[in-house]
């Protein structure tokens, strides 16, 4: 997996910077397989490993996942920190036929992510494969 980013500038920055760290992983149903290829955070238009406190930031993922024979399926992914905090996700609509899915995701199906915190983070971010008919992200227990 890539992790993309750069500095940040601006007035903001005089705000303390926290970095965020990240976690990946896909979890096919069945015979899906497929792979997270970067997680880019993204502050005021640009990659980023830091945010300033306080401040909202957006999670975009890239992925490629293949359902081999699928006739109706979806991949969906979520993100959450390892202490709990800044639950998101995404989901694609249901593809059909096809049996490969790619391309980018934005974590922001309950907001913009964010504030940061007081504090360096670490986003755990699943991606997963899902043979049902609904692009809907398992119970939030299991991100």
């Amino acid at each position: 997996m890539e992790f993309e980013a750069g500095p940040i500038g601006g007035a903001v920055a005089e705000r303390p910077l926290h970095k965020i760290d990240v976690v990946a992983e896909f979890i096919g149903a069945g015979p899906i397989t497929g792979s997270i290829t970067a997680v880019r955070i993204m502050y005021e238009g640009k990659a980023v490993t830091e945010v300033p406190e306080g401040e909202k930031f957006d999670v975009l993922v890239d992925y490629s996942a293949h359902n081999p024979g699928a006739l109706q399926w979806a991949v969906c992914a979520t993100m959450i920190t390892t202490a709990g905090e800044l639950p998101n996700y995404d989901a694609t609509l249901p593809v059909w036929p096809s049996d490969t899915l790619s391309g980018t995701m934005e974590l922001d199906e309950m907001g913009t992510p964010g504030p940061m915190p007081d504090h360096d983070i670490t986003l755990r971010i699943k991606l997963w494969g899902n043979q049902e008919r609904t692009a809907t992200p398992p119970p939030q227990t299991e991100w």
